[in-house]
């Protein structure tokens, strides 16, 4: 079976208020699945470009998870970056009453259709 994590984080939301993120963290599978109903973590969209790209906070979160060696091989050396860290890992964004973001190879993309998406948990997906 596999071994899944859950733990929480907080800070501020985009409304300068403190609220709390859920994460499930799936080491066997190197990804990170955030469901962020206040909205504090969550990929923004760039007008300039036209694309979302990963937040401050999601960074500040990232970082964190970084240096407490979580989603990290046993087997890494060296000064582990948080540019790496992002690169080896997934993340899966769940926020109430939208689609579900994906972050994967330094790409942020739509989950359109959840059933082909064989990685997202049921329990994530229910609260959705």
């Amino acid at each position: 079976m596999e071994q899944i994590y859950q733990m929480e984080y907080r800070g501020l939301n985009i409304f300068d208020e403190i609220s709390t993120v859920e994460l499930a963290i799936d080491e066997a599978q190197q990804t990170l699945h955030i469901f962020d109903p206040g909205e504090v973590v969550v990929p923004i969209f760039n007008f300039d470009v036209s694309a979302y790209e990963l937040s401050e906070n999601f960074y500040k979160m990232a970082d964190i998870l970084r240096h407490k060696h979580i989603l990290i091989a046993q087997d890494s050396t060296g000064d582990f970056t948080l540019s790496n860290w992002l690169v080896k890992n997934n993340v899966y964004f769940y926020v109430p009453n939208k689609r579900i973001r994906k972050y994967v190879d330094g790409c942020i993309m739509e989950i359109v259709d959840v059933k082909k998406e064989q990685s997202l948990f049921d329990y994530y997906i229910q609260r959705v």
